[in-house]
């Protein structure tokens, strides 16, 4: 490894809610000033800014690494996605995260992990497939062995040093040490929760509002970080602060080097509608359109037309057209039983919505 070169891989958003004080846009800009070429968003149980950072790192030549924080068992891990069955792993433990096990949900309408998401020990060695663990100091000292046995080579410590203190820097050999001693590499990240001091300013408010103190309580309670070094640094800055430790650095490289996923292989799977013999579902939704919009219009417009054939064009392009016969088809039920339908959003600036 020569030259500035460190991935930070465990960087938060906004979307880490009361954890987290940047937009991912602004992630990944500031990412991309400070000479980064690729970044991992690890937000908390949480995946709700992956499609905005990946958008924005695109724009800024980034390559972005999808991945999310989790508490499994009680302990803190990061998780990064290396696949499509990865993604859909992660996507499940967040969505598992947060509602729990629905079958015990109760009829009052209470989640058992309301305020409290994570995951059991079971449900990460499940969904573990295509997926990447970065390990805290509880679980790397307390359950290597296991998280080994499920991950393999797909298990990493997770080191941050912050310069707060000597009970960290013994944390931080500690943690060396035990990979050492197992073969289980470590990695360094800096987990920044905010780009700047401005930054800092609205974490530490974020924080002492989630504790229920003023920003002064807050800081006098020891609720607050206990410094700024939580910001995105750039790598330049983190080779040199670790110039000891140059295979913790050289394994944010080879981590990121697998976490090769790209989301725009992703697309959602759209129901199929069984069309009569003779259609396919853009013929037929042409055919649906037509008769909605002779019932709405009676002999469409010419403008009326050139707006239908642009919807029509676009929707069958993105193969949506099974999707729109699913939204007819449960329309035309809900009429024959009495019940009110009406377009909101988007649906509700739709020619073909409305003949549909």
């Amino acid at each position: 490894m020569s030259g500035d070169e460190f991935i930070e891989l465990r960087a938060r958003s906004a979307f880490s809610f009361g954890d987290g004080s940047c937009t991912p846009e602004a992630l990944a800009r500031r990412a991309a000033e400070l000479g980064y070429s690729a970044i991992g968003l690890t937000d908390a149980a949480d995946l709700g800014g992956v499609v905005r950072f990946v958008l924005e790192a695109r724009r800024q030549n980034l390559r972005p690494i999808i991945g999310s924080e989790l508490m499994v068992g009680g302990h803190r891990a990061g998780f990064l996605v290396t696949s499509e069955t990865g993604y859909r792993n992660l996507a499940a433990l967040v969505t598992l995260a947060r509602s729990g096990d629905l079958a015990r949900w109760s009829g009052n309408g209470n989640s058992p992990r309301r305020g409290h998401p994570g995951v059991s020990w079971a449900d990460a060695a499940e969904r573990s497939t295509g997926l990447i663990a970065l390990i805290g100091r509880d679980a790397a000292a307390q359950h290597l062995e296991q998280w080994r046995e499920v991950f393999g080579d797909r298990v990493a410590i997770e080191v941050e040093w912050h310069r707060a203190g000597r009970h960290e820097a013994a944390l931080t050999d500690a943690l060396v040490n035990l990979s050492r001693r197992s073969g289980v590499p470590w990695v360094v990240t800096r987990a920044p929760r905010y780009l700047d001091q401005g930054g800092r300013l609205v974490h530490e408010m974020l924080t002492a509002l989630r504790a229920g103190r003023t920003l002064d309580q807050a800081a006098r309670d020891g609720v607050l970080l206990p410094n700024g070094s939580w910001r995105l640094a750039g790598p330049g800055e983190l080779v040199r602060e670790w110039r000891g430790g140059s295979e913790g650095l050289a394994a944010s490289l080879d981590i990121a080097a697998r976490c090769n996923f790209d989301l725009r292989w992703m697309r959602p799977p759209l129901p199929r509608f069984a069309v009569p013999a003779g259609y396919d579902d853009a013929s037929w939704l042409r055919a649906c359109v037509e008769s909605g919009a002779r019932e709405r219009w009676g002999d469409p417009t010419p403008a009326q037309r050139r707006q239908l054939e642009h919807e029509l064009g676009v929707i069958i392009r993105l193969g949506f057209a099974g999707f729109f016969l699913v939204m007819w088809d449960a329309v035309r039920h809900a009429r024959t039983l009495g019940i009110l339908c009406q377009g909101r959003g988007s649906a509700a600036n739709s020619a073909v919505a409305y003949c549909l």
